[in-house]
């Protein structure tokens, strides 16, 4: 995997499609300074290559009913390839899980996970999380404040980082 080399209209465009990606290719030439096709013909390319990896709604968690968001820390029981293929299957089919990931150091997984209340989470967390053969220990951490989404900027990081 290697990355892709991205100009200053690129680092436009994809900031643009971060804040709004139902933009019309006409407002995303008037946002970035290129042509409507030429938005176009570098969409498509970016899709090619994989920069751009898919197109998403973002949920307001609130407005849905889901007002506690999480961040757990697993560790799991035994190490080794099919303890881990067992956590991370369970943590697809978990719908209260949005993000499951593999990590070094303390902890094996990270989990950042969604409830409608302290109580669902509490469930959550002593019925599935706890229930388990294969999980050792867990740390959760309620968030109370979303101060920065970094995914909104990932084109202008791109273009510096």
């Amino acid at each position: 995997m290697h990355s892709v080399a991205l100009d200053e209209f690129d680092v436009r465009l994809l900031h643009a499609l971060q804040q709004d990606s139902r933009l019309t290719h006409s407002e995303l030439a008037d946002r970035v300074f290129l042509s409507a096709s030429q938005c176009q013909r570098r969409i498509k390319r970016l899709e090619e290559l994989g920069v751009i990896a898919q197109y998403a709604v973002r949920l307001s968690r609130t407005h849905t009913g889901f007002g506690v968001l999480a961040i757990i820390h697993v560790s799991i029981e035994k190490h080794g390839k099919f303890p881990a293929q067992e956590f991370q299957q369970w943590a697809q089919n978990a719908p209260q899980v949005l993000e499951c990931y593999a990590t070094m150091g303390d902890f094996d997984y990270f989990l950042k996970v969604v409830a409608s209340d302290l109580t669902a989470l509490n469930e959550f967390m002593m019925q599935q999380l706890l229930n388990s053969s294969i999980i050792r220990q867990l740390r959760s951490n309620i968030l109370l404040q979303e101060a920065k989404l970094t995914h909104d900027r990932l084109a202008e990081y791109a273009a510096v980082g």
